[in-house]
């Protein structure tokens, strides 16, 4: 890179050294920025005051090399960190264009033509993936959060390999003969990285992030230092017939020396052994002392039958395909390995997963009904809960969470972490549970604890992040990662939270015609999943707010976007809407007794504690939850159920001698009823 005079420029109090390719805080100590942000960021200043489109950024920090729109803004997030500008007042996003510079008005007297044009190279983003799987252990909750904890605030990316007790366990070759047996080298890698995550003191990089680099031909030290990992583990399997060879040795790639391999031979019948040969010769490499392994299966989720083990893992490959043909596969392997260990609570648990993840392609496949998919999915719970595993918690977790029960969420996913400290989507899970919770600032912070273990950005993780930044009213911010979320992406979710929080960002910062936008974008997803035209019984029904003022800034925003009350055509004639104080007097203490009316005509009957508390009957069915009011709506949450929200209106066409002085409208039904006590 040749320059002319290259100047240097003050940034928030951060000196930005052309010639150097450096950042100096106040007191002259070096910034971190890796080479492909501090590119994007010469450019930037380069063409100071000019929007620069994404694909121009890309062009210029990658070229040649095809990258995702992640790798870019990623790098923004990096840049405004490290300059302090997490107020965009330097680097501002332009909505669905690309981003521009402005220089501070104090800047050291450089006229913005004389800006350097300038270019740089770059690495490409590391492939983004992300599975489910069962783990061990359960060690001691404090220890290994705190393990954890002296991570998330390092940077994702570190200029030199690290020299603290980390390590990335690099997918194991699959050496056997048939192409089939990789299930077993995958899952030998993935079961040796629970291991280690279980070792006090030791940071391991979760199994998705290590993946990633499956025959990728780099260098040990340049995997280390995108991993931020001081070692690396690296292997192969060979299965012939019932003998089973590992081989494995660990690099040290701060000095890229290999610091101890052995050759490990056994029947597949001991493959527990020799996994655990395999972990207590690493751990005493690193000199560092391994907790009891084996001894605690009655309580982690774990199977000590290898043929159980055997068809678990072609479970999660099948799994990994990602098609209906595959959840099929998975299913039949998963209940072979519950045949064979019937406490077997990871299986359960991914088999309770694989139906929470059935959308109606996976349902016919299966050939089952949606109430079947219920049932298969709480029986295999009920199964998992007797020897609970990480994704037993996961999935109990989200269920929680739409219960409205986000402090129980919130307990259920820190016994995961101590399960598993290495799996990211529990760092995830914990951060949505948190935010819902009302403490956003924490859910940021375990989501960044996800990106140490598992670096990369995803959308879902722009999603949270903005949720995060909307939860404390930081809208710029919030905006600027929800503008990441692709809307032409595949998974509805993502697009449907993610919108949903984007139109009331951009509504609180008075951004309006954006807003509009945003808000035609939320329609076209809403009218792919059939759920009908964006309204606020919709967000109440998915925001599963714990504190009043959360929900309340979300409704507020989709208020002034234009975001209806109720669906189109639901308010009833002849009817007055409550208000919130009103709904409450009404029903919160009181018996109800009436009927409902849609989708069938049904006897009705709630009885409705002080403290909220509910048993309700609808014909033969009877469930016990609790009732709130939410704003201006009644809420309810109960057991297999989400969390949803109606109006209630005074009926002024009431019926002599009918229970129907009340009206009662959540999403999809219609309630009539009287207060009778």
């Amino acid at each position: 890179m040749n320059l002319v005079n290259p100047p240097s420029l003050v940034l928030n109090g951060v000196e930005f050294d052309f010639d150097a390719g450096l950042l100096h805080g106040e007191h002259g100590e070096d910034v971190p920025l890796r080479p492909q942000s501090l590119a994007v960021l010469k450019h930037l200043v380069a063409n100071a005051n000019r929007v620069v489109t994404k694909e121009e950024l890309l062009d210029a920090v990658w070229p040649g090399i095809a990258v995702t729109e992640n790798s870019l803004s990623q790098c923004i997030s990096e840049i405004r960190k490290a300059i302090g500008d997490e107020k965009q007042s330097l680097l501002k996003t332009v909505a669905r264009r690309g981003y521009r510079f402005v220089p501070e008005s104090q800047a050291p007297g450089i006229p913005h033509d004389r800006y350097p044009q300038v270019h740089g190279t770059g690495s490409p983003d590391q492939h983004e993936t992300k599975s489910r799987r069962s783990l061990i252990f359960v060690s001691a909750v404090l220890a290994i959060v705190a393990a954890v904890a002296a991570f998330i605030w390092r940077p994702t990316f570190e200029t030199e390999v690290p020299t603290s007790l980390s390590i990335a366990v690099l997918p194991f070759a699959n050496l056997s003969e048939a192409e089939e047996q990789a299930y077993l080298a995958n899952g030998f890698a993935d079961d040796l990285t629970t291991e280690l995550a279980r070792v006090p003191g030791l940071f391991v990089v979760s199994h998705n992030a290590a993946r990633a680099y499956r025959n990728s031909g780099l260098p040990p030290a340049k995997i280390a230092k995108e991993l931020g990992v001081r070692y690396l583990l690296e292997g192969s399997v060979r299965r012939l017939g019932d003998e089973v060879r590992i081989n494995a040795h660990l690099v040290d790639a701060s000095t890229v020396g290999q610091i101890w391999a052995e050759r490990f031979e056994g029947s597949f019948s001991d493959v527990f052994k020799l996994q655990d040969q395999v972990t207590g010769q690493i751990v005493a490499a690193l000199q560092l002392k391994l907790v009891p392994g084996k001894a605690n299966l009655a309580v982690s989720g774990d199977t000590d039958d290898p043929e159980a083990y055997q068809a678990f893992r072609r479970a999660i490959e099948a799994r990994r395909t990602d098609t209906p043909s595959g959840t099929v596969d998975a299913s039949r392997y998963l209940r072979q390995a519950l045949a064979l260990d019937a406490d077997f609570g990871a299986a359960a648990a991914e088999l309770a997963w694989l139906h929470w993840d059935a959308d109606d392609a996976r349902r016919q496949a299966l050939g089952l009904g949606w109430t079947e998919i219920d049932d298969e999915l709480y029986g295999n719970l009920a199964i998992a809960a007797g020897n609970p595993s990480p994704g037993y918690y996961q999935l109990i977790s989200e269920l929680l969470v739409r219960e409205h029960r986000s402090d129980e969420a919130v307990a259920a996913l820190q016994k995961a972490i101590a399960l598993d400290p290495s799996d990211s989507w529990t760092y995830e899970g914990l951060s949505q549970a948190l935010i819902f919770n009302g403490r956003p600032a924490e859910g940021r912070t375990f989501l960044e604890a996800a990106l140490r273990v598992d670096p990369g950005w995803t959308e879902w993780r722009h999603y949270q992040a903005g949720l995060a930044a909307f939860g404390q009213g930081r809208y710029e911010e919030a905006v600027a990662q929800l503008e990441q979320v692709d809307v032409r992406s595949p998974n509805p979710w993502t697009k449907f939270y993610g919108l949903h929080v984007l139109v009331a960002a951009l509504a609180h910062l008075d951004r309006l015609p954006e807003a509009a936008s945003a808000l035609e974008q939320l329609r076209s997803v809403l009218s792919e999943r059939q759920e009908g035209q964006p309204n606020l019984l919709i967000a109440q029904q998915f925001f599963v707010y714990k504190r009043q003022e959360d929900i309340v800034r979300l409704l507020d925003g989709l208020r002034k976007a234009g975001v209806s009350e109720l669906p189109a055509g639901m308010e009833p004639e002849s009817a007055e809407r409550m208000n919130g104080v009103d709904i409450g007097n009404l029903i919160i203490g009181h018996e109800l007794t009436g009927r409902q009316v849609l989708p069938d005509v049904l006897a009705y009957r709630a009885v409705i504690a002080a403290d909220g508390s509910v048993t309700r009957t609808v014909g033969e069915e009877v469930v016990t939850g609790r009732m709130w009011v939410q704003g201006d709506s009644l809420c309810s949450a109960y057991p297999r159920k989400l969390t949803g929200c109606g109006a209630v209106f005074r009926n002024l066409s009431v019926t002599p001698g009918a229970p129907n002085e009340y009206i009662l409208l959540p999403r999809f039904k219609r309630y009539e009823f009287s207060v009778t006590k």
